[in-house]
């Protein structure tokens, strides 16, 4: 079968998410070959062909809309800022290109809602950059509980931290706290590590919610950790939820943003059940991904007895560690295993999730502005 060929757009020639999670697997795959890609400018899609030794017949555009124009294109990868996705991604769906767009899909529900009715309107086939689907060790947490080590699921408790949204912040990630951008704390890390969540335990049925700004100002940080100026935090830096899943499942979940205790605790979630209990512990919330410090035990009630648990390993776990799942849902994409990646649907979903934080928190201000009226 011929690779599918894909037109790779915001891959730079420096060190960045595009790099680490997408190139180490396409690189080696027979599965896909990039063909072409597109950056802010020729120039720079020439740059990044030259510095990850593209064959020299990888095509360079400078506009999205002369990528999605090339006939030799099958798929479209997108991985630009979440504020340029929607226009990024638009001239691939109307030239009827498939399209793999990082998370989250655009920087609102809007034009979320808008991508996804465009792509049901051309029948394409889309993926969206939710690796959770793929983790191992949470299908792994799965089987436990669909063997019955635990029994049934009563309740579930997350605590944790991404080690970002603190008291300082690097100047070159200042726009994730400006809310108006759409990559922040909220729609970003708290959606990863929820759908992680909600991949185990089940959808949520109901909820109740806080989110708010905690440090309001922060201070920005160059290359080498001098302070270089200060920044408006509007980006909420704290998220609790409590509700039901679809299964009767309570949940409480809390991200809060800055350092984990001790910089070795980001992480602290729990399963429990009629019979057991699963613990799961690491230094940061990124349950979208998982590494080897990641931590995974049954305590079994009636014994008293607590085991560890070993994950299975696979072809991709020899990949850098944020390719791993990414290089998964690639394989399942390729294969047609739909089902075994995130389709744009899902990511709608995701994307009212986040909407429905954000209008009840805007509802709480306009009530409390009411009390203060009267």
């Amino acid at each position: 079968m011929s690779p599918i060929r894909i037109g790779f757009i915001g891959l730079s020639s420096s060190q960045s998410w595009s790099t680490w999670a997408h190139l180490p697997y396409l690189k080696s795959s027979s599965k896909y070959e990039i063909v072409a890609l597109c950056n802010s400018t020729l120039e720079k899609a020439q740059a990044a062909i030259r510095a990850h030794e593209l064959p020299s017949s990888t095509k360079a555009y400078g506009e999205p809309a002369e990528l999605a124009g090339d006939q030799d294109v099958d798929l479209i990868v997108c991985a630009v800022r979440v504020d340029k996705h929607y226009e990024t991604i638009l001239p691939a769906l109307k030239a009827g290109k498939d399209v793999y767009c990082e998370w989250p899909l655009a920087k609102s529900l809007k034009e979320a809602e808008a991508l996804e009715d465009l792509r049901k309107d051309k029948n394409l086939r889309t993926m969206v950059g939710l690796q959770s689907i793929q983790a191992p060790y949470l299908r792994k947490i799965k089987k436990v509980i669909g063997d019955g080590q635990i029994g049934k699921v009563l309740s579930s408790t997350f605590s944790g931290n991404p080690g970002f949204f603190g008291l300082t912040e690097a100047e070159y990630l200042a726009y994730c706290n400006d809310i108006e951008i759409g990559a922040n704390m909220v729609t970003i890390y708290s959606m990863h590590s929820l759908e992680a969540i909600l991949c185990v335990l089940d959808e949520l049925e109901s909820f109740n919610s806080i989110i708010e700004v905690k440090r309001p100002e922060i201070q920005l940080l160059d290359h080498s950790g001098q302070v270089v100026g200060t920044t408006q935090r509007t980006a909420h830096d704290q998220v609790l939820i409590q509700g039901h899943t679809k299964a009767g499942t309570l949940l409480s979940y809390h991200l809060h943003g800055g350092a984990g205790f001790d910089g070795k605790e980001g992480l602290n979630w729990t399963i429990y059940g009629e019979k057991g209990e699963i613990k799961v512990s690491g230094p940061n919330s990124y349950l979208h991904i998982g590494d080897e410090s990641l931590s995974i035990a049954v305590h079994d009630h009636g014994s008293g007895r607590v085991e560890d648990i070993v994950i299975d390993t696979d072809v991709f776990d020899t990949l850098p560690l944020f390719s791993r799942n990414v290089a998964r849902i690639y394989e399942a994409f390729a294969d047609k295993r739909q089902g075994e990646y995130r389709e744009w649907d899902h990511a709608v979903l995701r994307h009212k999730m986040v909407e429905e934080l954000y209008e009840r928190e805007r509802t709480k201000e306009q009530d409390q502005e009411a009390k203060y009226v009267k």
